[in-house]
Formats: structure tokens, C-alpha cells, sequence
């Protein structure tokens, strides 16, 4: 049986395989199997190291990677899926195993792998199902955990998204000297238009607020709804401090100048913007989503106090917000 050969979740490559066993007769029978099966794949990889398996799938895209347990470095393929669990890895995991080792089997179902394989003589359409089967539930993994992080009203990222992928890139800033920047935007006068046009007004209002943030910032950048009218950004790779300022009054000029159409009325919403750099505010995860939410606050608390949005200003407002969540 030849496998139908799929896209890659990568590019649009034929599948790649990593086949990570100690035993180098068994490694030439199941690359011959696999040749057999899918005869134009992207290529396999071996490796007997529960090691080199971690640094492999760091480092490469792999669409399935047999793995066995018992690996020639002391290691076992419980190893390497631990070694994993820190990184999002998209790849098919299909662990191997002998007739008396069930048990293992099923414990690497429940640590991540999407199937497994008896260590017999299995033949070729065992394989291909076996394949398919692990490529589809890896598939479906990927699909309901992107359902997860993300917004069902606007298809932005939600805030389990935002504050993951705010980790992520503090950690890729810091090991890049990169400059990073966070967005806290809340609307102004959001309530009102809500009271006023109902729901489904309110979340015509939002779709809006979302594709005007989205135009206003990169594709490499992650917007965010993380409340009912909130919203936060990450900005990535900011060549200098200054642009995340300029990126943030882009944003709230955007939300604020131009009216919407709600019914058929013209409506204006204005929004309050905190922005926090990286490294230059702070370093800290925690310390630089706060100086955003404060500095958003403190834009706030100014114009309801109808001052002029000067940087003192804003600031006095920020300090004492900072002293009433203290206090």
C-alpha cells in the first residue's frame, strides 16, 4: 500500500520522518518500510540518543517521529517527549513497543504521542494506518488547541495566548538583545454605545476596534481581546523604544478619529493606550505588563479629568493609580 502523501504542516513539503531506535537492523527495516509506504517523502532522519532526538526536533520540522523506548544513551523515548514539553512541537509522535509492553504504550499515549506500533513484523498497510491515523489526531490537536487561545468574536488571540506568547518572546528578546514592546487598550465610552445599541451592536463595535489594532501593528506581532473591551498587543523585534510610543499612538488614533456605523447611525469611540518597553522600562514579565496597565489608567484618568494628555500628567495619574492597588 503507498501512502497519498500530504502536505507537510510545514511549507508545502512532502512528510519528513525522525526515527529515533537503538537497534540498527530494526532502523533499516522501518526505513524500508517507510520508503515502501511513501515513496516521495522529505526525508529520514535516525538518531539512537534520547539527546540528539530533543536537539533534532528543536532545531528541524519533522511530521513523524518513531520512537522508541529503550535508546542507546540510557534514555528512553519517555525522555524525549518530556524533553519537549516546554516547546511546541507540531510534529506526530508514534511511540514504539514490544507484545509485553502495552502498558508503556499506553502511558506514551498519555504523555502526547498519537499512536503507537507493535516492534513486530507489521506490514505495509498497518504502517500507512498507523501514519495517517497519527498525522490526523495530530491534526486535530493543533486545530482545537488554536480553537482555544483564540477570541470566537473578533479571531484574535485571547489572553492565554497573549501572556504565552509574551513569554515566549521576552525569552527570544533576551537571548537576541532585541528591544520588545506591550499595548494595554481600553475603549472609551464603550459602555454607552453598548447600552445604547445593544449587543449586537457593541460586538460590531469590537470586530471594528480589532481590524483597525491589526492594521495599525506587524504580522509578526500578536493582538489580543483580553477582556470585554480590552485589548493588549505584543510588539516584537521594535528597533528602538521609541517606535513602540509611535505604534501605540497609531493605534489609539486609529480607534478614535474615524466614526463607526452602527445601524445606520455614526458613533465615536475613543480608546486610552499603555505602552511598556523592553528592556528599557524593565526586564521582568510581570513589571512590564503592569507599567502598560497603569500607563493605560493613567491616559484615562486624564482626559476624564479633561487635562491635557501630557507625559506629567499621565504619569501622576499612573502613580497614583499604582498607590490605590498598593494600599
Amino acid at each position: 500500500m503507498t501512502l497519498p502523501l500530504g502536505k507537510s504542516n510545514k511549507n508545502s513539503a512532502a512528510l519528513r520522518f525522525l526515527v529515533v531506535e537503538d537497534d540498527p537492523a530494526y532502523v533499516d527495516y522501518l526505513e524500508a518500510m517507510i520508503n515502501s509506504v511513501c515513496p516521495e517523502n522529505g526525508g529520514i532522519v535516525k538518531t539512537g540518543y534520547a539527546n540528539k532526538a530533543v536537539d533534532i526536533l528543536r532545531a528541524s520540522f519533522f511530521d513523524v517521529c518513531f520512537l522508541d523506548y529503550y535508546l542507546e544513551d540510557g534514555g528512553t523515548g519517555f525522555d524525549v517527549l518530556k524533553g519537549l514539553k516546554d516547546k511546541q512541537v507540531l510534529t506526530a509522535f508514534v511511540f514504539l513497543t514490544r507484545n509485553t509492553k502495552r502498558k508503556t504504550a499506553f502511558e506514551a499515549l498519555q504523555m502526547g504521542a498519537m499512536d503507537y506500533l507493535i516492534k513486530a513484523k507489521f506490514d505495509e498497510f498497518e504502517l500507512a494506518k498507523c501514519i495517517s491515523y497519527a498525522l490526523y489526531r495530530k491534526h486535530r490537536e493543533v486545530e482545537l488547541q488554536t480553537m482555544a487561545l483564540k477570541d470566537t468574536l473578533t479571531g484574535l488571540g485571547n489572553r492565554v495566548l497573549f501572556e504565552e506568547n509574551l513569554r515566549m518572546s521576552v525569552e527570544r528578546a533576551k537571548r537576541s538583545n532585541e528591544n520588545l514592546g506591550v499595548l494595554y487598550i481600553d475603549l472609551d465610552g464603550f459602555k454607552e454605545i453598548n447600552d445604547s445599541h445593544g449587543h449586537a451592536g457593541g460586538d460590531a463595535i469590537l470586530k471594528s476596534v480589532s481590524e483597525r489594532i491589526v492594521d495599525q501593528t506587524r504580522e509578526s506581532d500578536v493582538v489580543a481581546r483580553i477582556g470585554g473591551d480590552e485589548f493588549a498587543a505584543v510588539l516584537v523585534r521594535v528597533d528602538k523604544p521609541e517606535s513602540v510610543h509611535t505604534i501605540a499612538q497609531s493605534v489609539e488614533n486609529a480607534i478614535s478619529n474615524t466614526p463607526y456605523i452602527v445601524n445606520g447611525e455614526e458613533v465615536s469611540l475613543g480608546a486610552s493606550v499603555g505602552a511598556s518597553v523592553f528592556p528599557s522600562d524593565t526586564s521582568e514579565i510581570e513589571d512590564l505588563v503592569k507599567m502598560a496597565d497603569m500607563r493605560m489608567y493613567g491616559s484615562k484618568k486624564a482626559k476624564k479629568a479633561r487635562l491635557p494628555q501630557t507625559e506629567s500628567n499621565v504619569r501622576i495619574y499612573q502613580t497614583a493609580e499604582i498607590r490605590d492597588l498598593n494600599s
